[in-house]
């Protein structure tokens, strides 16, 4: 097989075997591409990737460039400026010796290849590269306790001077010099840094607040122009609005509760907060489209509440136990009636019943018995005389005690009266003499099956009761004056069950929060709420009303109708309303005022070195 010869970049000459009827060009073209691809992993090229030497490392790769790129010139900028304190500390500490000084020169020589193939790249480079020494430098300098106790210009150069001197101690030589040579060369870059780092250090201060004085106003001017920024001036003022109370609120906006089906809280009545109850009043009050809104929930909320009160107490559901209790009625009391008479009594049986008669509330109840009784098909001309007149005429007093509790309530007369207390003194005595041994024990146990049979008709009809007395026939609004008050009576009462009870506390709470957020907190300014722009560009910088309303409406022409529009919008939403709340929270920088202040300071300082360094090196 023939052989080709290959000159190796450092001189050797090395032999490979090619096929049979290969050039010698496309001999060179095919060692040249496999020497490319099975480099050994330590050797270097010329360029790219090797951001500390200058030179990369070739892994087989073959998109290795005659020039670096701008990417790998940023890289070994940040490294150069990473490494250069530690390289002028180790030259400080060894003097320059043991091959410091000159792996600082070669260092130095290799990176003025990215410098100079991208300089703006490699600029950025040293810039980011710096900036954890330089917060550092700085850091440890301002912590000295004098300064803290001095005018903070003065503190400030102070800093600035500290600063810059060890910035330029630590500068590394890159001369190749060692021992006495080299820290005389330190002790210059230390003098200049201090010198230059006084003046710098001294206006920091109004500069870093100019800076941030501009941020901010740019940052405002900007933010109602973009959609993201409308949410967070939404957000911020949804904060501010619920009065130091923005924790509460969150969190009960995070769940909130839904008391009765179909029925959806607003963000105010959600939240629980009342100033942010009077926002979501004014803000619907300035847009007519969420005010429409708000009036379509309000209706769907109402109707919620009025279906859930009657829905506990539906008339089928009382008409099927009223039904069930009276087929089962005459079975429950035929073996107590079944007695036509009640027989010869003996005196002192007979004596207490004639007593019972001649009461008024008694013969007005026999009177109805008759009545009754015939109605039915029965006759007891004798009401007194048998177990069923006496039946009847304790049933009658039922009606009439019904009756006087009736006319009380409409009336608003009070729970009771002397009519009234008259009637359950009569009932309670009749039912003591039927119950009697001598007359009827059976009858007893009849009565009390026969008021449980009842017990679910009375809450059943309690509640209906209560219904129609809270209810608006017109509009279909539960009045909650009306209905609390009807419910503190019936669970006083005690004849409804702990889940009547709480299906209609629910009820309560619904009509409560909505009521709450009705009438709730100090209403804010219409004018606020439809100048948003105007008061975030005010609140973000400071500047007058009068400046901010000149400038937002030359700038933002409707946005202020937008914001004003989507902030009623979001009150509709809980949801809505807690995710501008979370956009809204003043993010803490990253780095805090201080930090940026000193590594602004340090920046300026070190730039000026450098640019001196090279205007000395050119002269030179």
């Amino acid at each position: 097989m023939p052989i080709a010869r290959f000159e190796m970049p450092d001189g050797r000459v090395a032999r490979f075997e090619v096929a049979e009827g290969t050039t010698p060009d496309q001999a060179q073209a095919m060692i040249a591409e496999q020497m490319a691809t099975t480099a050994s992993p330590m050797s270097f090229g010329e360029t790219a990737g090797g951001a500390a030497t200058g030179r990369p490392i070739n892994r087989g790769q073959r998109n290795i460039q005659e020039t670096p790129r701008p990417l790998e010139s940023f890289a070994a900028g940040v490294t150069k400026s990473a490494i250069d304190p530690l390289l002028g500390g180790a030259q400080m500490v060894t003097g320059g010796r043991r091959g410091v000084s000159d792996a600082v020169k070669r260092l130095a020589e290799e990176g003025e290849i990215y410098s100079e193939a991208n300089p703006a790249s490699y600029g950025t480079g040293r810039v980011a590269g710096v900036v954890l020494p330089a917060v550092g430098m700085s850091r440890a300098i301002g912590m000295i306790p004098s300064f803290s106790r001095v005018n903070p210009y003065v503190s400030s150069a102070a800093i600035g001077s500290g600063t810059g001197a060890v910035s330029g101690a630590l500068q590394p030589v890159e001369t190749g010099e060692t021992g006495m040579p080299m820290y005389e060369e330190m002790g210059r870059n230390a003098r200049t840094g201090a010198i230059i780092g006084a003046p710098v250090g001294a206006v920091a201060p109004l500069v870093g607040r100019a800076v941030d004085y501009i941020g901010k106003t740019g940052k405002a001017l900007l933010e109602p122009l973009t959609e993201s920024g409308q949410e967070k001036i939404l957000g911020r003022f949804l904060r501010q609005a619920a009065g130091g109370e923005e924790a509460k609120a969150m969190r009960n906006l995070r769940n909130p509760q839904q008391f009765v089906a179909g029925s959806q809280p607003t963000a105010a009545q959600a939240a629980g907060v009342p100033s942010l109850a009077a926002l979501e009043r004014t803000a619907m009050a300035t847009s007519p489209v969420a005010n429409n809104l708000m009036a379509q929930r309000q209706l769907q909320n109402a109707q919620a509440q009025a279906d859930a009160l009657r829905n506990i107490a539906p008339a089928t559901r009382t008409s099927k136990y009223v039904d069930f209790r009276e087929k089962i009625a005459d079975d429950l009391y035929k073996d107590a009636l079944k007695p036509p008479s009640l027989g010869k009594l003996d005196d002192e049986t007979a004596k207490e019943i004639a007593d019972l008669t001649k009461r008024p509330a008694i013969q007005d109840a026999m009177q109805a018995a008759k009545t009754n009784a015939a109605n039915k098909g029965i006759n007891i001309a004798d009401p007194a005389g048998s177990m069923r007149g006496l039946h009847e005429t304790k049933m009658a007093l039922d009606r009439q005690i019904a009756a006087v509790k009736g006319r009380l309530e409409r009336d608003q007369a009070g729970s009771t009266s002397a009519e009234l207390d008259a009637l359950k003194t009569a009932k309670t005595d009749l039912l003591k003499f039927i119950e009697s041994d001598k007359i009827s024990p059976t009858y007893k146990a009849a009565r009390l099956n026969f008021e449980r049979l009842s017990k679910p008709i009375d809450q059943l009809e309690d509640i209906a009761k209560l219904a129609d007395k809270s209810i608006s026939a017109e509009t279909e609004k539960i009045y909650i004056s009306q209905f609390s008050k009807g419910l503190k009576e019936l669970k006083k009462s005690g004849v409804l069950s702990d889940r009547q009870i709480t299906r209609l506390e629910n009820i309560q709470k619904d009509l409560a929060r909505t009521k709450f957020a009705d009438t709730a907190g100090k209403g804010v300014g219409s004018d606020t709420v439809q100048k948003l722009a105007y008061s975030n560009l005010m609140n973000q910088t400071g500047l007058p009303i009068s400046a901010t309303n000149r400038i937002g409406k030359f700038v933002y022409g409707d946005v202020n109708e937008q914001l004003k529009d989507k902030l009623a919008e979001t009150m509709l939403s809980p949801q809505e309303t807690l995710r501008l709340m979370r956009l809204g929270k003043q993010q803490k920088p990253s780095v805090d005022k201080k930090t940026r202040n000193d590594l602004a300071r340090l920046l300026t300082i070190q730039g000026i070195q450098r640019t001196g360094q090279a205007m000395n090196g050119e002269e030179q």
